[in-house]
């Protein structure tokens, strides 16, 4: 259970801090970020691996966290759709990447950014 109150705080919580970080401070990069999303297995397997545990832990965490039925169901997704974008073939989910990254606006990038850092505080306060 300590172990996966880890992965919680550092590969979710940390993570999303660290992306509200970039989208604020640095939108250029984070959209070439997400352009370069899934373009080899590599780097798909970096992005989705952690995640994938990331959302593992939050289920096996679920019943100490302050939102039990949060946990669960947002775990089991991030679980299920890790392991569709490591399946998926690679043009699909890089296609949808940049689709995104030529189309958001960095003034949309750094308005998001605050959101991030709150998930990222909110899943560290509700683990």
């Amino acid at each position: 259970m300590l172990i996966a109150a880890w992965f919680v705080l550092l590969a979710a919580a940390g993570w999303l801090v660290w992306t509200g970080w970039l989208m604020a401070f640095r939108p250029s990069r984070a959209l070439d970020l997400l352009r370069r999303t899934a373009t080899s297995h590599l780097i798909n397997a970096i992005e989705q691996v952690p995640r994938l545990i990331a959302g593992a832990a939050m289920v096996v965490r679920a019943e100490v966290s302050r939102f039990p039925q949060f946990f669960t169901i947002a775990g089991l997704f991030i679980v299920a759709s890790s392991v569709l974008l490591l399946v998926i073939p690679l043009r699909w989910h890089n296609g949808y990447a940049v689709f995104w990254a030529e189309r958001i606006p960095l003034a949309g990038v750094r308005a998001v950014a605050p959101l991030a850092v709150l998930g990222g505080i909110g899943l560290i306060w509700a683990a």
